[in-house]
Parts: structure tokens; sequence; C-alpha cells
């Protein structure tokens, strides 16, 4: 099998790094098409490298994000159009993040977008079901169309490592790290884990949090929030190697806490790249992360945007060694059962061998 991976993807993005290696892993053959230009000379550069190989492979992905360029690749190609959509541009940009009016031009071009992706590719990528139902219901497409692939952690970077772990041993005063990463967009709910750290400053000193963000104008708003919290570390984001040490030294890691419609449809990276170093996740149970996960068995879950409930969760945690080993391990023991990249790229290595 040869896979033509085709768009403007970032190589380093963890869905399209984890589906492309674990495609090579499944010896499956992958032929970049790649290009991170714009304008017209995205489709110019694309257009030139699928000349070179149009007939040299037998299934095309457009990977993510490739939303502008699914019209694009089944111009060019004769060969079956896989499209990773694996989120919703109109949820994301409108309705998570509020970059425009629902009633605007631009909504109605990020929902035209998704539509029309959807409508032209053979079959759709999306990483839980509960973002299937939803392309279902909002955009009316075939429900044969789609193929659930979970999101995953490359195990060459994220892995445990007994370099940076704290001890398991160590006294109830010892320092408690709670990690958290990513950019502060509203589904994450980053204002229920600022608000847990006010809490926990008060009740507990020995719980300390490290958030580690892209420093901008929304962080810096936080940060300025968090001035009077001795407990909070700010940290500029840093490469992947670099985050992977930091998860490792944490005593507990976080996952989303919103209650908008986005953070009840997706499973983010962070948790997954949690469990694939052992760690102990807390977020918010919603629909999609019940897809794979269970109660205190290989995750807390909480009820979203609760502060108080986040408090005490880490507190549940940090004063019970045995159940935090047990959700580590077991969450572990999940990541490599199915989150791995050669797990995933089996599964659609597999399935693209039946198109």
């Amino acid at each position: 099998m040869t896979v033509c991976y085709f768009g403007n993807y970032q190589k380093d993005y963890p869905r399209n790094d984890v589906l492309i290696s674990g495609l090579k892993q499944n010896n499956c053959h992958v032929l970049e098409c790649q290009t991170r230009a714009r304008g017209i000379k995205k489709y110019l550069s694309l257009y030139q490298q699928h000349k070179k190989i149009k007939n040299k492979y037998d299934v095309l992905i457009v990977g993510f994000a490739g939303h502008s360029l699914v019209w694009f690749a089944k111009l060019i190609s004769n060969k079956p159009i896989i499209f990773d959509a694996f989120v919703s541009l109109y949820l994301t940009n409108v309705a998570d993040r509020g970059v425009c009016s629902p009633q605007s031009l631009k909504a109605k071009y990020y929902y035209f977008l998704d539509w029309l992706s959807c409508v032209l590719a053979d079959k759709i990528l999306l990483d839980t079901q509960a973002q299937i139902d939803y392309f279902i219901e909002r955009y009316k497409i075939d429900k044969n169309k789609f193929i659930r692939v979970f999101v995953g952690a490359n195990n060459k970077i994220f892995y445990p490592d007994s370099k940076f772990n704290p001890r398991p041993d160590r006294g109830q005063n010892s320092k408690f790290v709670i990690h958290w990463h990513g950019y502060l967009v509203p589904f994450y709910g980053f204002a229920t884990i600022l608000e847990a750290a006010k809490i926990l400053s008060r009740q507990d000193k020995s719980v300390k949090f490290r958030f580690i963000t892209r420093f901008n104008n929304k962080s810096e708003h936080f940060r300025n929030q968090a001035k009077s919290l001795a407990n909070v570390e700010f940290l500029a984001e840093v490469d992947k190697k670099d985050l992977a040490k930091y998860i490792n030294q944490a005593d507990c890691c976080l996952g989303v806490f919103g209650a908008n419609k986005k953070a009840e449809l997706v499973i983010p990276n962070k948790i997954v790249e949690a469990l694939a170093c052992r760690k102990p996740v807390i977020t918010a149970k919603h629909q999609a992360p019940a897809e794979l996960f269970n109660h205190q068995e290989n995750i807390i879950f909480i009820e979203p945007a609760n502060a108080q409930a986040l408090a005490d969760a880490i507190l549940a945690l940090k004063n019970n060694s045995e159940l935090r080993t047990k959700i580590a391990t077991n969450g572990y023991q999940l990541y490599l059962s199915q989150l791995t990249p050669k797990i995933l790229g089996r599964q659609l290595n597999n399935i693209l061998t039946t198109l």
C-alpha cells in the first residue's frame, strides 16, 4: 500500500505526525506532498509535487487541516480521497473561539468548507464518535463515510522517563506538581484551572501548578490574574522533547474543563501525551472522553467548569498514592493498547486496503 499524504499540514502537529509515522510502522509507503506556502503558491506547489507521483500511489489522504484543499485533491487525483477532518472549522472558530458572528459571511464560509470537504471526500477521519455524530447531524453527511481514529501520541517523544519522575514514596508535605499545557482557547476551560489553583493556595501550599502556553495577550491576562498566587508558575511554550520532560516531572496532569460544545466532542492531545508518560489525568466528563476512559479506573472525571470539584480531585489524588498509581498505570496500558502510532497506523492501514 502506497499513500500520498497531501496538504499544507504541519508535519510536527501531533495528529499528522502520529498517522504518518504509524502508517510507516505498518509497512505502508508514504509519499508526502506537502507545502506551507499560502495563496496561489500553495496550489502551484502541491500541483507540481503531485504531478511527479500521481501514478505511484493507491490512496490520497488530505492531512489536517486541509479543509480548503479537498476540492483540489479531488480535481488532480483519480484515486480515493481520505480527508482527515479532525475538527470542524465552524465549531472551532465560530462556536468555540468566537472569531466571528454566526451570521457573518466568514462563519458561513467555515460552514461551507466543512460541508464541501466532507461531501467531496470518499472517507472522512474524525477522532471521536461524538464528533462523527455532530458532523452527520449538522452537515447531513452519509454516516458510512466516517471512520473513527482516536488521537495518539508519539512514543519516541512521550514515554515514562525515570530521570525526571518524582519519587512515589516522598512525604505528604513534599511539593505536588500539577501540569497543564496548551493554547488558551475557550473549550480548555483554563479559568476553571486557575480558580482551582486559587482554592488550593489556601488549602494546601504543597500543591504547585505549572502551566506551559504561548505568551501572548490571552496568556498575559491570566498571568496577571495569577500574580498573587505563589503556587502558580507560567512557562513559555517549549518543543515537544522539553514538554515531555515537564510532563514526566509532574505528579498529575490536567485535561480540559470547558462546558461548551467543542469540549463535549473532542479528546485533546494533552490527555494522550500525559497517558503516554504514565501520568494520572483529571479532566471534565464529556461524551467524547467517555468513549475511551472510565472514571477512577484510568482517568478522573469531574463536572465541567467546576473549580471546587477540580481542587477536590487534585487533593484526592495527592493524598492517595495507591489511587494515583492505579490511574497512571491503567491509563498507560490503555495508551499502549490503543493509542500508539503503530496501533493507530495499523487501524488506518487496514481500512485503506479495503478501498
